[in-house]
């Protein structure tokens, strides 16, 4: 949170002592205090934009109407708005052109009043409001949706093309989620670094392809707590994700297999969903427990992940001297060789490591243990790694 958001708070609260008027201007300064401590702690600590859920769906049949389902947020000033049922929401406009719908924080006075007839409101109901804009407001908002709207077409629909969302569809990727926390099993929390100073990143794991669900898994602990010592980072991996609409809490999300994979046309929509919001798939093949014939397994991974970075419109090329991937922690001439040298491919938010780092991260294969320098060159690769995966998460779409 920045030093000038931070010193808009003036802490204020009330001073007791025997004898003490207590009127609705106490009373209101008291209740502001701890408003004010939890919208700074919100702030301070956390992150701004949609927690959970409040998905936007086209109405069923479709018309010019949408659902807004049940969801939290937090808005830039630190408020939690909550949306406790599904809404319907109908459009307004005629007029051509992108309509922006976003959420924003209102206070609604409510009852029981004070006298019961005709008297004042005794409560306060935090609520929200949703508008059509066409542009942005001032005033603290939550975006939900964009619409590149024609009225000479009488519905609204979901996006058919994540990557490219066409006139009437519900373009989703503007959305902003807040920080996640994680649930669920951790396989590591590293915390040697104080939180308030730490940035964090979460991690999905999942095994496609062959067998042994647990691939990797002991490398990615050694790569987590080397940088998290160093890099003031706290790095949150979680294994055996499942790849649907939830995967947007994580930064990267890394997927290892020794044999070939299929996905679910869900699955892959789920995956091109990701990416446009600012996500990166890391895919890497491993030899160990692959059986007799390893190179045949791994070779067999690496073709499916080609071919679904295909079908997903993301063009792998050669990483080369100059690419971020090579200088976005630690500095390389060259792709440092890892268990098993190969070539490193990017784009379009898609990474695939033939170098099998996942194995190098552990000191190597059981039978070919690896040299100190390439076990250090190896994780600072793996750092390089998570630092452009955080560098394209926050920085958004990357058209």
């Amino acid at each position: 949170m920045p030093l000038d958001d931070i010193t808009k708070f003036q802490l204020k609260r009330v001073n007791p002592f025997q004898g003490l008027v207590i009127d609705a201007d106490t009373w209101r300064d008291a209740h502001d205090y701890h408003r004010d401590q939890m919208r700074l702690h919100l702030l301070a600590f956390h992150d701004t934009g949609i927690v959970e859920g409040l998905e936007v769906t086209a109405n069923n049949p479709p018309d010019l109407s949408l659902n807004i389902h049940t969801g939290m947020a937090i808005d830039p000033e630190g408020n939690c708005i909550i949306v406790p049922q599904t809404q319907r929401y109908q459009l307004q406009t005629r007029r051509k052109g992108v309509i922006y719908l976003v959420m924003q924080f209102r206070e609604v006075p409510a009852e029981p009043f004070q006298p019961p007839e005709s008297g004042q409101p005794t409560r306060i109901v935090e609520a929200y409001r949703i508008q059509e804009r066409e542009i942005l407001p001032d005033e603290p908002y939550v975006e939900l949706a964009r619409i590149d709207f024609d009225p000479t077409k009488e519905a609204i629909t979901d996006v058919k093309n994540l990557r490219s969302p066409g006139n009437n569809e519900l373009n989703l990727s503007h959305q902003k989620k807040a920080r996640p926390v994680v649930s669920g099993k951790l396989e590591v929390a590293a915390r040697e670094t104080p939180a308030r100073s730490a940035t964090v990143v979460s991690i999905g794991h999942v095994v496609l392809g062959g067998n042994g669900g647990d691939l990797h898994l002991e490398g990615w602990q050694h790569l987590i707590r080397e940088i998290s010592r160093q890099d003031k980072v706290e790095a949150i991996l979680k294994e055996n994700i499942a790849l649907d609409d939830k995967i947007g809490q994580y930064s990267l999300i890394y997927v290892v297999g020794n044999g070939r994979f299929e996905l679910s046309a869900e699955q892959e929509s789920a995956l091109d969903y990701y990416m446009t919001s600012g996500g990166v798939v890391l895919g890497e093949g491993c030899a160990e427990g692959a059986g007799e014939d390893s190179s045949k397994g791994t070779r067999e991974f690496g073709l499916a992940f080609n071919q679904l970075a295909n079908r997903l419109k993301c063009k792998l090329e050669t990483v080369q001297r100059g690419h971020s991937l090579l200088s976005a922690a630690h500095i390389f001439s060259d792709v440092p060789p890892g268990a098993n040298p190969g070539m490193l491919l990017e784009g379009g938010h898609m990474i695939y490591s033939g170098s099998d780092y996942g194995c190098a991260w552990k000191g190597g294969n059981q039978d070919q243990p690896l040299p100190r320098d390439s076990i250090r060159s190896s994780l600072e690769m793996g750092a390089n790694f998570i630092a452009y995966a955080q560098m394209l998460k926050t920085g958004g779409r990357n058209s």
